[in-house]
């Protein structure tokens, strides 16, 4: 039994370190994205001036400009982030599975359905995660600005097809991650808030339920994970004592 808990105390430290590996992620896309919106306006700009040899650039219609300024402008882009999904998608799963096993283990020991159910949403719902994202934001056809320029000064009768990374794909991974979660972590939280007591430390599981809970509902932003963080701390030191 003994083991089980040490693999689940193991997972906890690899889902702390994939939440902070989330976040430099999540920098990285910002600036990504930042630059590729800059993208639009440094041509709107450009096309108020003559350039050397060039002359001056067409100049495009704003709903042009703008859709230069809203999509995935690089391959390069759309490959990279799909390569940071991956990276940050991995361990968090990998992490996931391991601490649902340690919740398999409680309920092989207490027989409580709740350990039961949590074991199989965690390390099933969030293990599938490792494959959800990285599918959401597989990169398809990118389009770039030199495309468009393209489409516009030779001819406009060439239908434009825009499909970006950030379609409809992302937003079915980013809908079903939210919602494994959520629902992930309210459950879990429920958990040790009604086994507390069975636990070498049931002060903390209190405390960490609660914030589990809490992080569930906000887990999509900064303060949730941050509340889950702190859970996972709590639950980090019970796996540790049901080691003993």
């Amino acid at each position: 039994m003994a083991s089980e808990y040490k693999i689940a105390f193991y997972g906890i430290i690899i889902s702390l370190l994939s939440f902070i590996l989330w976040g430099i992620v999540a920098a990285i896309m910002i600036t990504v994205n930042r630059d590729s919106n800059l993208l639009g306006i440094a041509y709107a700009s450009l096309s108020q001036i003559p350039l050397p040899i060039i002359g001056t650039l067409p100049l495009l219609p704003f709903e042009t400009v703008a859709l230069m300024a809203a999509v995935d402008l690089s391959a390069t882009n759309a490959y990279l982030i799909f390569s940071l999904a991956i990276i940050s998608a991995l361990p968090f799963a990998i992490g996931s599975v391991m601490v649902g096993y340690g919740f398999y283990g409680l309920y092989k020991e207490e027989q409580s359905t709740l350990c039961l159910i949590t074991a199989l949403i965690v390390m099933i719902g969030f293990g599938a995660l490792a494959i959800i994202i990285p599918l959401g934001l597989l990169p398809t056809t990118t389009l770039s600005p030199w495309t468009l320029v393209f489409y516009h000064f030779f001819s406009l009768t060439i239908p434009l097809t825009q499909t970006t990374v950030s379609s409809l794909g992302a937003g079915i991974a980013t809908g079903i991650t939210g919602l494994v979660v959520i629902v992930g972590y309210i459950l879990m939280g429920i958990t040790m808030i009604t086994i507390r007591a069975k636990t070498p430390k049931p002060d903390n599981m209190l405390a960490g339920g609660i914030l589990c809970t809490l992080g569930g509902l906000l887990f999509l932003g900064v303060v949730g994970i941050a509340l889950v963080f702190v859970a996972y701390i709590l639950l980090a030191q019970v796996f540790i004592e049901l080691r003993k």
